[in-house]
């Protein structure tokens, strides 16, 4: 196992490989530039304009929420404490964000606002939502850090780019998809 462990999993990234990740970048850009002709409001950007129905809205929002972490997490928990992880996504995590999108999504769809914070705030008033406002905030630059780390980790891991890098390219490539 210790072997395993030690051994170089770096991929041998050809000029094919890297025109492919360009190609993939350039795809991503693209669909960012063909929908911004649509949108012109942040209720378009966040909610399409309140084109879907609230159980896509529900569906992506469970897909957004899998993404480096989990993937990192989880096979680090797996490596650690086998297969009882599994437990922990079947028994904990999908039914939560199954509930989220298919219950809490359409009542938040329903009541016509944004987001939780502006929730709270036609709930419990401007307190409130100043409260989750920032916690929230603060929460999403951390994750925000985490995911771009994730994600450098796993580039450094497979294509040998130094970190810096990896986080440069894909903090751009993310800034440049949300600013079209």
């Amino acid at each position: 196992m210790s072997v395993l462990a030690e051994a170089d999993l770096k991929l041998d990234a050809g000029p094919i490989d890297y025109a492919l990740l360009a190609l993939y970048f350039v795809v991503v850009l693209g669909i960012g530039v063909m929908a911004r002709r649509s949108v012109s409001s942040s209720l378009d950007f966040l909610l399409s304009g309140r084109s879907l129905p609230a159980w896509v809205t529900g569906l992506a929002f469970i897909s957004a929420n899998l993404g480096a972490l989990e993937l990192m997490g989880m096979t680090a928990n797996g490596a650690q404490y086998g297969m009882a992880t599994v437990h922990y996504y079947w028994i904990g995590a999908i039914p939560a964000m199954v509930f989220l999108g298919l219950v809490m999504m359409p009542f938040y769809y329903g009541s016509k606002v944004r987001s939780v914070p502006e929730f709270m705030r036609r709930r419990f008033g401007k307190p409130a939502h100043l409260v989750n406002a920032i916690s929230f905030a603060v929460a999403q630059v951390l994750i925000a850090g985490i995911n771009l780390f994730a994600l450098a980790v796993i580039v450094e891991a497979l294509l040998g780019w130094p970190l810096p890098v990896s986080i440069c390219v894909a903090a751009l490539v993310v800034l440049a998809y949300t600013t079209l």
